[in-house]
């Protein structure tokens, strides 16, 4: 296998160049001056690890030149096509890889694709992150004792949506949608037109421009829309059925996928009435897919009033230095503090120690946080907050809760014994006939103030001295870090996914890092010379 081997010395033509790159897209100057730092022997031995030698077929690209151009694409949010022209018509990009004067790519789209799903298979976006991180820290020097950073990590974790690439439908065009790719894959494999393969399984629906064309009903008559799901769901059926009878022997992806989705959408949305007839399920299903094109995107809330559907990104970025440690995405129902896990494992892989953790209060539930703590770190946070439910009334800070006795004691005097994660509720008796009751609680009569204990109720303990300090919300306020550097990844990437499923928008989401890291450590090298 080739390998990459570009010059080291810049030529006369790069050097001129290079004197361009000081300020506009100058990462391209750092690229062609380090390449051969990034792309040494051990990495470019891993890279092309990812590939059989058994001696078959075309020689692939030598694979640390596809690294690269991987890199300079995610650098100027290129598409493959555009990539493609680029390494033949901009200067900038010849030069990094090594072939200034070139008439022709020296790479093709369909090898560029294959080389990412390659990277993703064998994890290599998360190797390209970790020598970034590693060449940063290597670099770094403590301003006070000027000695080399230790392997004791400090960092911050947080969360942005990203909304999915896949279109969002609901149940009629989810089916629709489905039904309709079903036809095209068993089109193609039969060589017979689609509108034959609807006619022959019982499905003229799909013979219409559009699903609630064909069913050309009131859409806004609860009756004629019922009808529509009964038809639909039945024509889909007798699609399934079709398919099960003629192609049994080649049901292989893609078409199985579009199968499956069929089955999931029909279990997930829709339920058999008492007469036996299909309805929309009332509720929404746990865990519900939402499009076709992507099965892993959902439906998720960045806040009770803001709703987006595809996925949560979350980042770590060390408080020490410049740097994104580690990435992780995760689908956008899910609680953050799944994302927490991942970003752990990644971090111990780089033989790092995590022992400060800055987090939102959202990841404060994570086992991660258990671990730390146990190990001997410290975890910062927001804590939760302990408003009444109207100003009038008793907030939780009103409330004596000793930790050790598990014990709270009312404003009144009357005490309580709790376990952590329980809900206290007084003595009726005695809250009905305290003089502070209108100030304590509205609750029926007969009914006792309740106050909710956390199972973390110490850790949250902690969090509220920090609040309450000068120094305590310095220390919270260090978590920016972080948030800024979201907001350069959002700025980079832009707001919407790139790729369909959450392992291919890991890939990007490592790949911005990793270009974010590199800019970080050509300013760390700018600021020592």
């Amino acid at each position: 296998m080739e390998r990459w081997l570009p010059p080291v010395e810049l030529s006369r033509q790069e050097q001129a160049l290079m004197k361009r790159l000081t300020r506009v897209r100058a990462l391209f100057g750092f690229l062609r001056q380090h390449r051969h730092e990034l792309f040494d022997e051990t990495f470019q031995e891993q890279l092309e690890g990812m590939y059989r030698t058994t001696g078959a077929g075309e020689a692939p690209h030598p694979p640390a030149l596809m690294c690269m151009v991987t890199l300079l694409q995610g650098y100027v949010g290129a598409s493959d096509a555009e990539a493609v022209e680029l390494s033949v018509v901009d200067l900038r990009w010849q030069m990094v890889l090594g072939c200034l004067g070139a008439a022709t790519p020296p790479f093709s789209q369909g090898a560029l694709q294959a080389f990412r799903e390659r990277m993703v298979a064998h994890e290599m976006d998360r190797m390209l992150l970790e020598r970034t991180v590693a060449l940063v820290r290597s670099g770094a020097i403590t301003e006070g004792e000027r000695r080399a950073v230790s392997k004791a990590l400090r960092v911050a974790i947080d969360s942005r949506p990203l909304a999915g690439a896949g279109r969002v439908e609901d149940t009629i065009n989810l089916l629709g949608h489905a039904a309709r790719s079903i036809v095209r894959v068993v089109s193609k494999i039969t060589e017979r037109p689609p509108e034959e393969i609807c006619r022959k399984a019982g499905i003229p629906l799909l013979l219409a421009p559009s699903i609630k064309a064909g069913l050309d009903l009131d859409w806004s008559d609860p009756k004629q829309k019922a009808a529509a799901i009964q038809i639909l769901e039945r024509q889909v059926s007798s699609l399934q059925q079709w398919v099960d009878r003629h192609m049994d022997v080649v049901v292989e992806q893609p078409l199985r996928t579009y199968l499956e989705a069929v089955t999931q959408v029909r279990d997930q949305d829709l339920e058999t009435a008492d007469d036996g007839t299909v309805r929309i399920r009332q509720g929404v299903a746990p865990d519900r897919r939402v499009s076709i094109e992507d099965a892993e995107m959902r439906h998720g809330r960045k806040s009770r009033s803001k709703r987006f559907d595809g996925y949560k990104e979350h980042i770590a970025r060390d408080l020490d230095l410049p740097v994104i440690v580690a990435c992780a995405v995760t689908p956008a129902n899910r609680p953050e503090e799944e994302g927490a896990a991942p970003i752990a494992e990644d971090v111990q892989h780089q033989r790092l120690r995590l022992v400060e953790l800055h987090i939102d209060r959202a990841y404060v539930h994570s086992s991660v946080v258990d671990d730390v703590i146990r190990a001997g770190g410290q975890v910062f946070s927001k804590p939760w907050g302990q408003r009444a439910r109207s100003p009038e009334l008793f907030s939780k800070r009103d409330f004596k809760i000793n930790l050790r006795a598990k014990t709270i004691t009312c404003p009144a005097g009357q005490i309580e014994v709790f376990e952590p994660g329980d809900t206290v509720e007084f003595d009726p008796e005695e809250c009905g006939a305290c003089p502070l009751r209108a100030k304590c609680t509205q609750a029926a009569s007969g009914r006792g103030r309740t106050v909710s204990i956390a199972e973390d109720e110490a850790l949250q303990g902690k969090f509220r001295k920090l609040q309450q300090t000068g120094p305590g919300r310095a220390v919270l306020r260090q978590r920016t870090a972080v948030e800024h550097a979201l907001a350069h990844i959002a700025a980079r990437k832009g707001h919407s996914a790139r790729y369909i499923g959450a392992r291919r928008n890991l890939f990007d989401l490592r790949r911005a890092a990793t270009i974010q890291n590199l800019e970080a450590a050509q300013r760390l090298i700018q600021e020592a010379a």
